[in-house]
């Protein structure tokens, strides 16, 4: 009786190679990962051990690449403490100018950007999105503190009272049409580019007072000016709820 054909059948060979491929991919996929030589080493083995087939990977010559570190969010910003002489700039500019905290400055330690918040009495007459001509001279009073790599944001408020009359249909509209009026101006003379300005209506969603009174009314009807002075800022990780 003759001995049995010890050759495997076409279709294992071809199974044994699809294995050696992809062995090798995941061997090229760890190598670029922050790795230990001795730890390769081992990696390699126990797969080629346990899948049995193709050739020995442990023996194969890998280019070992240096992982790059993850870029973080706003890698690249100006720290807290830098942003301190800057919002002090500003606040020493509306010092003059600041009757009854019609103009607020505060600085957000957590996102790192620079309020500058104008009151409605100031700003807008009630209902109206025209700006003031003494509230455009407080505008460009901004134009110092910004420059090409400055995010620039116009966030508008109202209170929750409904409008009536004129031309805005909702809160949502004053308050968008606000913001709006207010980047405008500044793109036209030049104080923002274009890519580095958003406007926002928050309607009264945003209040800073929430008592029933004429007095809360008057502090929630306001326009506040958003500055993010850093390079690499991205103006869509800034997240609504903070502002």
């Amino acid at each position: 009786m003759s001995d049995k054909s010890a050759d495997c059948p076409p279709w294992l060979a071809t199974f044994a190679d699809l294995m050696s491929l992809l062995m090798a991919v995941f061997v090229l996929l760890f190598a670029m990962s922050t790795i230990d030589a001795k730890k390769y080493e081992a990696v390699v083995k126990s797969l080629t051990s346990t899948l049995g087939h193709g050739s020995d990977l442990s023996q194969t010559q890998v280019q070992y690449f240096q992982s790059q570190e993850v870029p973080q969010e706003h890698k690249g910003e100006t720290p807290i403490e830098d942003l301190k002489p800057l919002y002090e700039s500003v606040v020493e500019t509306y010092a003059l100018s600041n009757q009854d905290s019609d103009i607020r400055v505060t600085l957000d330690q957590d996102e790192k950007l620079i309020r500058v918040s104008f009151a409605e009495n100031i700003s807008f007459l009630t209902g109206r999105a025209t700006l003031k001509d003494g509230f455009i001279t407080e505008l460009k009073k901004l134009r110092p503190y910004i420059d090409d790599e400055t995010l620039v944001k116009a966030i508008g408020h109202t209170d929750k009272r409904p409008v009536s009359g004129g031309r805005f249909k909702s809160n949502w509209e004053l308050s968008s049409a606000r913001a709006a009026a207010v980047i405008e101006l500044l793109v036209n003379e030049g104080m923002v580019l274009p890519n580095r300005a958003e406007v926002i209506g928050v309607a009264d969603s945003r209040p800073l007072d929430t008592s029933d009174t004429l007095e809360a009314y008057q502090k929630n009807r306001r326009v506040e000016i958003i500055l993010v002075p850093y390079k690499n800022a991205d103006v869509s990780k800034i997240t609504i709820e903070k502002l």
